[in-house]
C-alpha cells in the first residue's frame, strides 16, 4: 500500500481501527486493560500482557498461532485472525495479529498450543 496517498493511508488505518473496534464491541473481546492496539493500512496489531487475550480471540474468531522462542528465555505467541463482519462488501475482514510475550517456562492452555501452525 506504499502507493497510497497520505490521506488514503490515514483512511485505511481509520477503517481498520473501526472494524477492529466493532469486532471487540460486538463480541465483548478484551478492549483496553493491558492491551495496545495499532491499526496499519492493511492490518491491526494488538499487543497484550495476558495470554487469555489470545485465548478469547481464538475462541471467538478462530485463526492460527505462531510461536517464536527468544534467546532471552521468552516466547512470543501471536494469533493471526481477522475482524468480524456481517457485510463483507461494505466492511471487509481485516487481519488482526494478537501478540503476547511470556516466559518460555510459562504454560498456555491446550487450545492455544494446538492452534500453533505446523
Amino acid at each position: 500500500m506504499e502507493h497510497l496517498s497520505l490521506l488514503d493511508r490515514q483512511a485505511a488505518r481509520e477503517r481498520n481501527e473501526s472494524n477492529y473496534d466493532t469486532t471487540v464491541a460486538y463480541h465483548g473481546l478484551p478492549a483496553s486493560q493491558h492491551i495496545a492496539v495499532q491499526a496499519t493500512t492493511d492490518a491491526v496489531l494488538v499487543t497484550a500482557t495476558d495470554i487469555d487475550v489470545i485465548g478469547e480471540w481464538l475462541f471467538v474468531q478462530g485463526g492460527t498461532v505462531s510461536k517464536v522462542d527468544l534467546p532471552s528465555g521468552q516466547t512470543v505467541w501471536t494469533l493471526h485472525t481477522k475482524t468480524w463482519t456481517d457485510s463483507p462488501v461494505r466492511f471487509p475482514e481485516i487481519p488482526v495479529h494478537v501478540t503476547v510475550v511470556l516466559p518460555s517456562t510459562e504454560s498456555v492452555i491446550h487450545e492455544i498450543a494446538a492452534a500453533v501452525a505446523a
